[in-house]
């Protein structure tokens, strides 16, 4: 059953093209935005397979709950959880989705490195990043409160899985205890029954852990109660706000020159017919016009591409 469908990123591709369209940011800025937008595409892509391939066989059943992009902030604390999935058997599946489109190697002590140009480079460790996402979730469980039968509270299980891209090249070690579970996602539901299937419950605990559909689908629903989603600020990433915000405008070719061309007359007029609804600046129509077009993200507002890329 889903709960959370995927969220569409498409829109930080937006703001990150719109920067790229804005005359005063610098090219050196310039370089590392056409970079994030590449890395960014790629990891979207990446994402929205990962997202079919669980919904595929997650979202028909009555047994399987699947939240995607689930962030929580609890305790100081954060986790950008790409997917999450629970079972009645109170077993919680914390995926982390990685591209390695250019391979992916892990020694024996669980270091991981991929490649970049042809050389080998370390990277940190998804493993370890996933360890984190989960010892939020715990806190997020343990504030929304978890289930109980016979006045015992019943704790789930974690299981942390790194998914990675089909077409990825895998170095695994030799030791089997230090490759985790890294799984590319075509595979990963061929593992999970796999799994279930090795698990008994035939012990008591075991058959006490068992949870109704409406149990494991109110956790998720309180779960989601506490997501709260990531607004990037792109203008601080890439500390363009000198930039953008300077008011030195670009001189004309003969500064003796009084009469404004048609065009320009044109120009100008186009770049203050509309204003911006939080700073009040002019924009220019084809700005308002990107505004009016992600009427979900604006509201039906206009703003300058300062404010836009705040929001």
């Amino acid at each position: 059953m889903l709960i959370k469908s995927a969220d569409d990123k498409e829109s930080q591709i937006a703001i990150l093209q719109n920067l790229l369209s804005h005359e005063r940011v610098p090219a050196e800025k310039r370089q590392l935005i056409e970079r994030e937008v590449r890395n960014l595409s790629v990891g979207i892509a990446t994402e929205r397979q990962a997202a079919f391939e669980i919904d595929f066989y997650a979202a028909p059943s009555k047994n399987l709950f699947v939240i995607h992009d689930l962030r929580l902030e609890i305790g100081g604390r954060v986790a950008q959880i790409d997917h999450l999935l629970m079972n009645r058997a109170f077993e919680v599946f914390v995926l982390e989705t990685k591209t390695f489109s250019t391979g992916l190697s892990i020694n024996d002590r669980g270091e991981f490195s991929t490649f970049y140009e042809g050389k080998e480079m370390g990277i940190p460790s998804p493993v370890e990043q996933n360890a984190r996402h989960i010892s939020v979730l715990k806190d997020a469980f343990k504030e929304i409160g978890l289930p109980k039968r016979l006045g015992i509270t019943l704790q789930p299980s974690f299981n942390s899985v790194v998914l990675v891209s089909p077409k990825a090249i895998i170095n695994r070690p030799k030791l089997a205890s230090s490759d985790a579970s890294i799984i590319k996602l075509d595979q990963f539901f061929s593992w999970y029954h796999k799994k279930m299937d090795g698990l008994t419950l035939k012990d008591t605990v075991g058959i006490l852990k068992i949870c109704s559909s409406d149990t494991i689908k109110n956790l998720g629903e309180k779960l989601l109660s506490l997501h709260k989603p990531n607004r990037v600020d792109y203008i601080k990433r890439f500390d363009l706000g000198s930039a953008l915000l300077s008011k030195e405008q670009v001189e004309p070719a003969y500064a003796e020159q009084k009469t404004s061309t048609a065009s320009t007359v044109l120009k100008r007029k186009e770049e203050t017919e509309y204003f911006c609804a939080n700073c009040k600046s002019s924009i220019a129509t084809v700005v308002a016009k990107f505004c009016w077009n992600n009427k979900s993200r604006f509201g039906g507002k206009a703003y300058c591409r300062v404010c836009q890329a705040k929001m």
